[in-house]
């Protein structure tokens, strides 16, 4: 089993219109920060048990209704001032709504939801959390009273009327939620069913050195440890016990005990019933008491929880939860489902151990579905009843996962929409073979194209280098401050990447790219401007007529630019310098100039990006990165309507 599709309505961040996503069995969710990312697996838990990793109430606080719903409603509220009859009819007040659709289930899990099915093929389940006003809510009253307040606020003149909205109060108390199952409401989901489906989540604030000793009762591991013990720790109370015989044989602590006794006579009243008499002992044998004075330690030389890193604390956290949901032994509650939500895993986490972790979080699914080898015979492969939903901003963790589990959350003018990064891709060879490169070559680096709406696709690590400070002195801001990424695809394989951005999500794509004369891939380039002509509202590319680098003398080949690229010159090659600095006193050569950085092409960007930033005074930027700027930017629309 797992939940296929998760829709939300007026939760938080996600409005009065639906928002729907397809979910995997392994999801892992990117996107820019209050987004919903973490939003989307809380409300999973306004539908689902909660177990040891959170206790949050179903009731749902003011806070937690989307914020332009409310105030929707509060001015509909406020329209009505106006009116001579009140008329509560013309009020929408607002209800919140999450729906699970469950998929995939096997007989035991049938016999679950058996009650929450809702199409004719009796495969699929539903189920819906639903926050709505109370039926009892006399709405009439309180609309007349909020009405009378507000018109009474108005004519004292204590408040402009385009600030009454305020001074509607929520009727948050007049609420109540249902859980049922299937299309009808009436159809209440059973608590005893519903608690054999459980949400467990590791959020991005956790406080694993917190969670990991067991002093307190709400304290993760000693939940864990205490959990359907019965008779497991019968053995330590019973060596408790030979260690109180010990302590009554000792020497010294019968010397300390005689010296108490006798300070103990003198200071108190003498009572026949009642000796002076005390004695040591270990207090409180019980096995809960036991196990609050355990904690873990880590490593082969280790040191308490207190003293370890939060990297080393955060997996050891981790993985204790991962642990304890896999053994799943609850004897109390049979559990048929359990959805596992991680934020930010990568939390204080080392790059190697972030791509280490990601790369085996999959693996939990199927941990238990393995079989084992047990004297000769082979277990029976257990059903799959774990999902496990992740939210990261690591480009680490996006590259450790498998694409097709990737999906981006973006917002669309004042909509939250989701992308999965290969929607779209062809089922034909074509189609396959770019996912076969995107999977084999996305790097920590160019995964980064995931975490921006805008991007330049360059061809090298010069153009990597100098185009963001190019266009700095274009525009006079950063790329980062635009939300755009520049990705270096290391060679010309630029259409395996414009397929992912050509599918959706991307607001601008510039390609820059040379022309190749004279060589064998020389049409190549056009051939991709042709192909992506169609998408040009998204993507455009722009073909230099030599390399980069020839592309940036020519500009340059005069006035302050050639001063400029003789400084560069001069510390790359100052032998060859003084040969030619004559001969370029009015113009710059520029096969000469190109024929002798050819080799250096990555040093020649370096330099000349450090002599930019000192003066980059009547230096010119080529017209044809000029232009993907403009497009960039949106600019290239602007020049097309004067």
């Amino acid at each position: 089993m797992y939940i296929s599709k998760l829709s939300v309505k007026n939760y938080r961040n996600f409005g009065e219109g639906k928002f729907s996503i397809p979910l995997k069995p392994f999801t892992a969710i990117i996107g820019e920060n209050n987004i919903g990312k973490s939003n989307l697996i809380d409300c999973i838990g306004l539908v689902l048990s909660q177990d040891i990793t959170m206790f949050k109430k179903r009731f749902l606080d003011v806070d937690d209704i989307n914020s332009k719903t409310k105030e929707i409603f509060k001015n509909s509220v406020v329209n009505l001032i106006e009116e001579e009859t009140i008329d509560e009819s013309k009020i929408k007040f607002p209800d919140v709504r999450v729906e699970l659709i469950l998929d995939e289930l096997d007989e035991d899990q049938l016999a679950v939801v058996g009650d929450w099915f809702y199409e004719k093929t009796f495969t699929k389940a539903k189920l819906t959390y639903w926050f709505k006003p109370r039926a009892g809510f006399k709405r009439q009253e309180w609309v007349e009273r909020q009405v009378v307040n507000l018109r009474e606020l108005l004519s004292e003149g204590k408040v402009k009327k385009e600030e009454l909205y305020h001074h509607v109060e929520f009727p948050i108390d007049q609420y109540e939620y249902i859980i049922f199952g299937g299309n009808n409401p009436t159809n209440k989901c059973d608590p005893y069913f519903l608690k054999m489906l459980k949400l467990e989540v590791l959020d991005a604030l956790r406080d694993a050195k917190k969670e990991l000793v067991a002093n307190g009762e709400y304290k993760l591991l000693y939940r864990i440890l205490n959990r359907n013990y019965e008779n497991d720790f019968v053995e330590i109370q019973s060596l408790l016990g030979d260690l109180n015989q010990k302590l009554k044989e000792n020497k010294k602590l019968e010397t300390i005990k005689k010296e108490l006794t006798t300070y103990l006579d003198r200071v108190s009243l003498s009572n026949p019933s009642e000796l002076n008499s005390i004695d040591f002992n270990f207090s409180s044998p019980e096995v809960n008491e036991i196990l609050k004075k355990l904690s873990i330690v880590y490593g082969e030389n280790p040191v308490s929880i207190e003293r370890n890193g939060l990297g080393k604390n955060n997996l050891l956290f981790i993985s204790l939860v991962l642990s304890h949901l896999a053994s799943q032994t609850d004897e109390k509650t049979k559990l048929a489902f359990r959805v596992i939500g991680i934020e930010e895993p990568e939390a204080h986490l080392h790059p190697h151990l972030q791509t280490h972790l990601a790369k085996n979080l999959s693996k939990v699914i199927n941990l238990k579905g393995e079989g084992v080898e047990k004297e000769g015979e082979k277990e029976e492969e257990e059903k799959k009843d774990t999902q496990i939903i992740i939210t990261s901003h690591s480009t680490n963790i996006t590259t450790s996962i498998d694409l097709d589990n990737l999906v981006i959350l973006y917002r669309d003018k004042d909509q939250i929409k989701y992308h999965y990064i290969l929607d779209g891709f062809s089922d034909k060879k074509e189609g396959q073979d770019h996912i076969k490169y995107l999977k084999k070559y996305l790097d920590a680096t160019n995964s980064s194209m995931f975490y921006a709406r805008r991007l330049i696709l360059v061809e090298g690590i010069s153009e990597q280098i100098l185009v963001p400070l190019f266009f700095e002195l274009y525009s006079k801001k950063t790329l980062e401050s635009i939300g755009s990424n520049i990705i270096n695809v290391n060679g010309v394989a630029f259409r395996h990447f414009l397929e992912i951005i050509k599918n959706g999500y991307f607001i601008k794509c510039g390609v820059l790219t040379d022309k190749d004369a004279g060589k064998k891939t020389e049409k190549r380039a056009e051939k991709l401007k042709e192909h992506y002509k169609i998408n040009s509202d998204v993507i455009a590319v722009e073909i230099n007529d030599d390399t980069f680098e020839k592309e940036i003398i020519k500009y340059n080949l005069k006035d302050k630019g050639r001063e400029l690229l003789l400084k560069v010159f001069k510390q790359l090659h100052p032998i060859k310098y003084t040969e030619l600095e004559k001969s370029w006193e009015k113009q710059i050569d520029v096969k000469t100039y190109f024929e002798n950085i050819e080799n250096d092409k990555s040093d020649f960007a370096f330099a000349l990006h450090e002599e930019l930033l000192k003066d980059s005074t009547g230096f010119i930027i080529p017209k044809y990165i000029v232009s993907i700027f403009k497009f960039i930017l949106g600019e290239e629309n602007e020049e097309q309507t004067k």
